[in-house]
């Protein structure tokens, strides 16, 4: 439960990072009851997502489809598939975990489509290899 819990905290540090890339990382980390390894947990997917945020993008932009653009992209998906990326590439956390992990977490706060569009894109990504 509590990796879970990291992971929330991961992708809400990535989403306030969005708005201020000054904000500190430690507001968010300190709203949460986590042990230090899940705290570790939740900092290196907020760290491997900003040191690698224009590789993520860049991944991000060249596999929308229907000539979507990031920037037509609701700020919380944005930040789920960001930390997912990171998850996923910087990380080495298991495909198939991750992207549900981002499909509950687009459930919990964003809109209506968002857990499908969620699902369709990681999962178009990371079946390709």
């Amino acid at each position: 439960m509590s990796r879970i819990l990291s992971r929330d905290c991961g992708f809400k540090m990535v989403y306030q990072y969005l708005f201020s890339s000054s904000s500190n990382p430690e507001d968010i980390l300190n709203e949460y009851d986590l042990g230090e390894e899940d705290k570790s947990f939740a900092l290196s997917i907020f760290k491997s997502a900003t040191e690698n945020f224009d590789e993520i993008q860049n991944k991000i932009s060249e596999s929308l489809k229907n000539n979507l653009k990031i920037s037509d992209l609701y700020k919380l998906d944005l930040a789920i598939l960001i930390s997912s990326i990171a998850q996923i590439d910087y990380l080495s956390e298991s495909v198939s975990l991750v992207i549900n992990e981002a499909v509950e977490c687009a459930k919990k706060y964003s809109t209506d489509n968002s857990p499908k569009f969620i699902n369709g894109f990681l999962s178009s990504v990371y079946n390709k290899k």
